[in-house]
């Protein structure tokens, strides 16, 4: 029997860190799990046993990389899960860690991370390709606005340029609301984009092997609150599946992405790429699509090519909680 693989997977305060946690457990290859937070309350902390809970400052604190870099090597890991932007941004930056300790860091090339983060240039790269996307345009000046509403009436979507969470999206209704929108925050800082009405929305996984041999696709019809997907359907739509495919080629995705999408006129639109695993992972995993499966056999052939079939269903979440008693 060969030796388990001592993954880490980071920020499992996180539902996305949790997620990728899940999803390696449901797997039922043989690793060693190294769960790790800024905080000893992270609820990840608590959803396995055997896993061995570490403790790291922030990733802008001045000991984050020695602290990193000392549990790396105290506990011999061997692929690390990146979590949040900050951490995928980290080991974009410094490749001679993941070099000197033969580390296999689960992420896209730091050029594809940067690009996608830029809501703006993102569109644009993927309209140079041929590919459907929302009109987007800054928000810095006058005349950039004009134009966008002449071509796009009301209501439009207003977001910021950079990031990939949910926070400071708008749909605006009218000029006065679009005005104060400007005036309440940087002029660099939001982007314009066409707004795509109807309610159905898609989250659609994306797996792409290192050497491009290996492309396959994931599709949920979702219902989103809190900045989650909260209730969604499988579903087998080789229109939807192909186009996130096309966005992720054209974009440079490695292993797993996220691309998010509405339909206008019967023909996909994307309005967010995410280049790394998604919170949707453990869901994906349980209907047959477990992408840390498919990464983790993908860098040890030893332990078979991947056989999983992707099943239909439906799922919908909900909280739970965990008690630690006494002080």
């Amino acid at each position: 029997m060969s030796e388990p693989i001592r993954v880490m997977v980071m920020a499992v305060g996180s539902p996305l860190g949790q997620s990728i946690m899940k999803a390696l457990l449901a797997s039922g290859l043989p690793v060693s799990l190294f769960l790790t937070d800024i905080s000893s309350l992270a609820a990840g902390f608590y959803l396995e046993k055997k896993a061995v809970s570490l403790i790291l400052p922030p990733v802008k604190s001045p000991e984050y990389a020695s602290a990193l870099k000392e549990q790396l090597e105290a506990h011999a890991i061997q692929v690390v899960f990146p979590v949040i932007a900050q951490e995928h941004a980290f080991f974009g930056q410094h490749p001679e860690l993941s070099a000197s300790l033969s580390l296999h860091i689960v992420s896209s090339p730091p050029e594809t991370f940067e690009l996608c983060s830029d809501k703006y240039r993102s569109m644009l790269h993927l309209r140079s390709r041929g590919l459907a996307v929302p009109d987007t345009s800054l928000a810095e000046e006058d005349g950039m606005v004009n134009d966008f509403l002449s071509k796009n009436p009301f209501p439009v979507l207003v977001k910021p340029r950079f990031g990939a969470s949910s926070m400071d999206v708008f749909l605006v209704r009218d000029a006065r609301q679009l005005g104060a929108l400007r005036q309440a925050f940087a002029r660099d800082y939001l982007i314009l984009q066409e707004y795509l009405p109807g309610a159905e929305e898609y989250t659609v996984g994306v797996y792409i092997s290192r050497d491009r041999a290996v492309k396959r696709t994931f599709t949920i019809r979702r219902e989103l609150k809190f900045g989650l997907s909260y209730k969604g359907e499988i579903i087998d739509d080789p229109l939807i599946g192909g186009y996130a495919l096309r966005v992720c080629s054209a974009l440079g995705t490695t292993y797993s992405a996220n691309v998010q999408v509405r339909l206008k006129d019967r023909r996909p639109f994307v309005f967010e790429i995410n280049p790394r695993l998604s919170s949707t992972t453990s869901v994906r995993a349980h209907f047959g699509f477990n992408e840390p499966e498919m990464i983790l056999r993908e860098l040890y052939p030893h332990l078979g090519a991947y056989s999983r079939e992707s099943r239909k269903g439906k799922f919908m979440r909900y909280w739970e909680e965990i008690y630690l008693e006494g002080e």
